[in-house]
């Protein structure tokens, strides 16, 4: 997803995040009362998600019908379900709640991967100071990578021991072999090294300024060495730039000194204020490592479970012949592994935020189902639909003949017809939709005319009384 639409999400959301944060001096608590403001607003939409629901089940054996009889006819299968969403059938009328909690997720990512922007709110003086602090975080990073290992630490010291200022010392000819040290080949793992001013200004800014001879293939540095500073200055190019150098600042505080007094303070804070019951909201959980950041992960998916439960048994309550069963119960379980997903694809705070959403949810449920249960929505539900229908008065065009004999069509309500007019008026309809149907998709439906070729006796009777009103008169 592009950065502008993050931070066109994030802007606002960042606003209301930076007034929760301010009154409550830390990030996690912030983001459990901003996912509060989410739900209480978001409480009508979720309402009428279940009166949806509702309704839903009125179509139903309609939906079911339409299903059977145009299975093998998709073109015509979807005609008719046009015609039921006409009538009010709104299949998705259920995704808004979730869509709008996944909508936000973006706008929280990108209020938790920029802390300084939105958090601590450096003014417009201070922007040059941004772009240092991610400058000296890259370096200090850039630092921890070759003190991590020691072949490439120690060609730095000779490097700094000789005097030497020309990047060509890290160029390989043919009496300088490339660093390799087997003992320490693995992957690297920089967490746990500190770094002061002095390394960062001698190694990681010396790397900064040379980077392309550095990385370049005639590098003398190891290839893992290598390989992690790219990783590094990829990742100071995306959305975390702010993040990972508020947790430099964490690990090696002393390689930001050079920084204003004013900055750190505001460094300082964060790095106080990201922390969430001992978890650092800003670092992202890792399958590979068991840590404190897994308690986030195990909570979101028991959340999002017992979620996913509560919402099936209020839904085949509230439907109980609710198509696509099948899928529901798919739902069900894929939706708890996305959840995981989602977690250990993002920093801990906005996995926060998308567990918190869970409960919240859960709470918002059994409010609903509490105060407006499934039995007293349907009847809400075939009253309203009721009254919508009796609302419509049907016109319907009808041939009649003037005072000369001639022929003209009139338009008349179906409510000023007789019960013999209507019937006649709804039999010229079938057989014109069977027509239809006919030259359009080469069958006809199953739909059986003689009961209108049957005298009515209700029909017959009352035009009887209206044609022996007239003879009355003339007899009297």
């Amino acid at each position: 997803m592009p950065e502008f639409l993050y931070s066109l999400l994030g802007t606002p959301l960042g606003y209301v995040m930076w007034i929760l944060y301010l009154a409550v001096n830390n990030f996690g608590l912030a983001v459990i009362l901003f996912t509060l403001l989410v739900k209480v607003a978001s409480f009508p939409l979720s309402l009428k998600q279940q009166k949806n629901m509702a309704v839903t089940q009125l179509f139903t054996p309609r939906v079911q019908e339409i299903q059977k009889k145009y299975r093998n006819n998709q073109q015509k299968m979807q005609e008719e379900m046009t015609k039921l969403q006409k009538e009010g059938y709104n299949p998705m009328g259920g995704c808004g709640p979730m869509l709008l909690s996944f909508i936000l997720l973006f706008g929280i990512l990108d209020v938790v991967y920029k802390p300084m922007t939105h958090m601590e709110h450096f003014d417009q003086t201070e922007q040059g100071s941004t772009a240092n602090v991610l400058e000296l975080g890259i370096q200090t990073e850039y630092t921890a990578i070759v003190l991590s290992r020691g072949a490439d630490e120690q060609l730095f010291l000779e490097f700094i021991d000789s005097g030497e200022t020309d990047a060509g010392f890290f160029s390989k000819s043919d009496d300088t072999p490339q660093v390799t040290d087997e003992e320490d080949a693995e992957v690297l793992d920089v967490n746990g090294i500190s770094v002061t001013n002095t390394q960062r200004e001698k190694i990681g800014k010396y790397i900064f300024d040379h980077y392309d001879v550095l990385t370049g293939k005639d590098s003398r540095l190891s290839e893992q060495v290598k390989s992690a500073v790219k990783s590094a200055k990829s990742k100071y190019s995306g959305l975390q730039r702010e993040l990972y150098s508020v947790l430099q600042f964490s690990r090696s505080p002393d390689a930001f000194s050079s920084l204003s007094s004013q900055i750190t303070e505001k460094l300082s804070r964060l790095e106080k204020n990201m922390i969430f019951l001992g978890i650092n909201l800003g670092e992202t959980p890792r399958f590979s490592a068991f840590d404190s950041l897994w308690l986030i992960a195990i909570f979101c998916f028991v959340c999002s479970v017992l979620q996913m439960a509560i919402q099936q048994y209020i839904q085949k309550r509230t439907t109980p012949n609710m198509p696509n069963a099948g899928s529901m119960k798919f739902m069900m379980l894929i939706g708890p592994v996305f959840s995981l997903f989602i977690v250990f694809a993002v920093p801990a705070g906005a996995g926060l935020y998308w567990a918190v959403s869970y409960l919240f949810m859960i709470a918002q449920s059994l409010i609903i189902y509490k105060f407006w249960p499934p039995e007293k929505m349907r009847e809400e539900a075939k009253a309203r639909f009721k009254a919508k229908n009796s609302a419509i008065d049907i016109t319907a065009k009808v041939m009649d003949t003037d005072d000369d004999g001639n022929e003209v069509v009139r338009t008349e309500k179906l409510s000023d017809m007789s019960a013999k007019e209507q019937k006649e008026y709804y039999r010229k309809k079938l057989e014109e939709a069977r027509k239809a149907d006919l030259e359009k998709y080469g069958e006809v439906p199953d739909v059986d005319l003689s009961q209108y070729d049957k005298p009515d006796p209700a029909a017959e009777e009352t035009d009887g009384a209206e044609n022996e009103k007239p003879n009355n008169k003339g007899g009297n």
